[in-house]
């Protein structure tokens, strides 16, 4: 008799287990059925792919991420304590979550990438700017140019990308975690506010 599962325990389960990895390779859709405790054909009446199931999953991160900075910066009053909270989260939830950090930004998933991935990525782009345009409004004192607002949160986001990769490599310049994030942290609000302020 088949285990009854749900697509939400799919990937409840798979985040789970992603979470704890830093080789995404080692997950894969039998080792997810193991867990739950089904059959792997099992998974394959949800997703039709492994791609399939990983898209989902890119969304849901984007869903698990976007919660924790609504918490982590809406919690504060002053503009610049929230501009410091909004980069520390990224960089907490990429640290805490390296196999999660690899699914979102390092590894490719396949070309057909659903519209339902495209939106949610666009929502979650579009809320991270509301978050940098507000609190540079009141930072400075005067109206953000949003187009300009949300290039530089798209520049210094990569930036905090390649330095999160060379740090889980192991080739990051400074290893101590607690210091690497205040470097970071740091130099991701200097080069935020020289290129807002040389509008």
């Amino acid at each position: 008799m088949k285990k009854a599962i749900s697509k939400e325990q799919i990937i409840d389960t798979a985040l789970k287990l992603l979470s704890d990895k830093q080789d995404f390779k080692s997950i894969n859709i039998r080792e997810i059925a193991r867990t739950i405790g089904c059959a792997h054909t099992n998974i394959y009446n949800y997703f039709s792919s492994s791609a399939d199931l990983l898209w989902e999953l890119h969304s849901a991160l984007l869903g698990i991420f976007i919660t924790m900075l609504r918490k982590n910066v809406s919690a504060e009053k002053s503009p610049k304590i929230r501009l410091r909270k909004f980069w520390e989260t990224f960089l907490q939830f990429y640290l805490d979550n390296i196999g999660w950090f690899r699914l979102v930004w390092m590894i490719y998933i396949g070309d057909k990438r659903p519209e339902s991935n495209i939106i949610a990525t666009k929502m979650t782009k579009d809320e991270l700017d509301k978050y940098m345009i507000d609190i540079w409004e009141e930072l400075s004192g005067y109206k953000s140019n949003n187009k300009k607002v949300s290039e530089t949160v798209h520049n210094v986001h990569c930036y905090i990308i390649g330095e999160v990769s060379n740090y889980i490599s192991g080739r990051g310049l400074i290893k101590n975690t607690a210091e690497f994030k205040n470097y970071v942290v740091d130099n991701a609000i200097r080069l935020l506010t020289l290129s807002l302020q040389e509008e």
